[in-house]
């Protein structure tokens, strides 16, 4: 029997040659079908030039999400005369006769762009009062516990083989990967040079490159990230390299959640949680032991499962002073930030020279500088102080153009922006134009999942590859 997936291309195009140009692409990249948005063409575009893109490469033509276009119509049966599959939105209302569409290759659909109700199995119900090929149901995961009940309905309702589930939204990356080894007859993704078509969807080349969901067991262990809201991150991407290349099993998944706990007790073969702003403090009272490094920072980023209980863990001291090797010992520093990365900044500065610290919110800032014994500066008076190493700690430049530093004040020689996004902060892009050393968050970001990876596997992760040699 024909298959949906498992992995079909998302191709939201404007033009009918854009389109076509986009699934060649994307089915040399590796997908399993093209998805066709024909309610993304721009008015004029003729539907039935890209349809016929069906006698080549195998097809899956959708449009609007929320109601069946009749003007749709002729582009559908044409798809299917040629072999194509329809996607058509499931409503109480659809005629007995589905527009006399060819059930068998029909996906009936649902989606839900405000949040997940709480059963599934009753839209499951009312869908399966139509018959399809597969029904495809998508809500909106708002929070890991939204994610979590998608994965435990395609847990029990997925064996049948007809249905294709996963959650929209950040929060639902997670789902998207773990669909087909939760039983999902088909996953989706973004076709190459394409934007994305619904929030949470991951770019093609990168979900099968570095996700790889075909080749991912139900009992493989998880790898999470956790943090919230989670940005871009490039984690999963050599982390995920390491485990191929080592012939490990599982994946490390960003998972976007508001409570760690959900994650630790929500069901999930975890192998191992690495934690970011704003859980570092947090997951230490979830931890049932911990390490020196935590007990002396008060902030975790690294939990490891035992027999007994969770064990938490602080890699990120070790990654700071690797990003920090080549400033001069004796360095002034002006550390930015009084959280859980903070403290795994002044715990490796320590001894290095003297260091003052400097938050949004004066009294916090000076607690922290009391705990560690460093001299507070007042947050407006922060581009006054006189440093050699600036140090940001904070989350400000993660998400958009704002800095947590004066750029007409980057006085001093070396700055290092703890932020790990996309493409370089603004801070650091001044940096770089006034002449500094700038030091990205990658920096730190590589040694200390390495030492992640090490604790976690307990081996090294391989010394070789794409990202170069690997700290020792």
């Amino acid at each position: 029997m024909e298959r949906l997936g498992p992995v079909v291309a998302t191709i939201p195009k404007a033009t009918a040659w854009a389109a076509i140009t986009a699934a060649r692409a994307a089915m040399a990249a590796g997908a399993s079908r093209a998805e066709m948005r024909l309610d993304h063409l721009d008015r004029g575009e003729d539907p039935l030039s890209l349809v016929e893109l069906a006698r080549e490469i195998p097809l899956l033509l959708s449009g609007p999400r929320d109601a069946f276009r009749v003007e749709d119509l002729p582009a559908f049966k044409r798809g299917q005369a040629l072999g194509a599959w329809v996607d058509v939105p499931f409503s109480p209302y659809l005629p007995e006769d589905l527009f006399g569409l060819d059930p068998s290759r029909m996906v009936l659909s649902w989606h839900d762009v405000e949040g997940t109700p709480p059963d599934l199995v009753a839209v499951l119900a009312r869908m399966r009062s139509c018959h399809a090929a597969a029904y495809k149901i998508v809500p909106t995961a708002r929070d890991f516990p939204h994610a979590l009940a998608v994965l435990r309905f395609l847990e029990r309702h997925a064996p049948s083989g007809d249905v294709c589930a996963f959650a929209m939204g950040g929060p639902g990356v997670p789902t998207r990967v773990l669909a087909l080894a939760w039983g999902s007859c088909a996953t989706f993704a973004t076709a190459p040079g394409c934007e994305t078509a619904a929030a949470g969807q991951v770019g093609l080349e990168e979900f099968l490159g570095d996700y790889r969901p075909g080749d991912l067991g139900r009992q493989d262990p998880v790898y999470a990230l956790a943090g919230w809201p989670l940005a871009h991150t490039r984690t999963p991407s050599f982390f995920n390299r390491w485990l191929a290349e080592a012939g490990l099993p599982g994946r490390y998944l960003p998972v976007p959640c508001t409570n760690p706990r959900d994650l630790l007790e929500g069901g999930l073969p975890l192998g191992g949680v690495a934690v970011t702003m704003p859980h570092k403090e947090t997951a230490v009272s979830l931890a049932g032991r911990s390490s020196r490094l935590v007990r002396a920072t008060g902030s975790c980023n690294t939990l490891l499962p035992t027999p007994a209980c969770w064990l938490a863990a602080n890699t990120d001291v070790f990654g700071v002073r690797r990003a920090l090797c080549g400033v001069p010992l004796g360095s002034r520093c002006l550390l930015l930030g009084y959280g859980g990365a903070a403290a795994a900044a002044a715990f490796a500065l320590a001894g290095r020279g003297p260091v003052s610290v400097s938050g949004r919110d004066d009294a916090k800032a000076a607690a922290f500088a009391r705990r560690w014994g460093l001299q507070a500066v007042p947050w407006e008076e922060r581009g006054s102080a006189r440093w050699d190493l600036l140090v940001n700690a904070t989350p400000v430049g993660r998400q958009d153009d704002e800095t947590p530093f004066p750029l007409d004040r980057l006085c001093g020689s070396w700055i290092f922006d703890m932020v790990v996004g996309p493409g370089r902060t603004t801070l650091l892009t001044a940096a770089e134009t006034l002449g500094r050393h700038a030091i990205p968050g990658e920096a730190m970001l590589v040694p200390q999942a390495a030492l992640q990876y090490r604790l976690w596997m307990g081996q090294r992760p391989p010394r070789k590859g794409r990202h170069g040699d690997l700290p020792p």
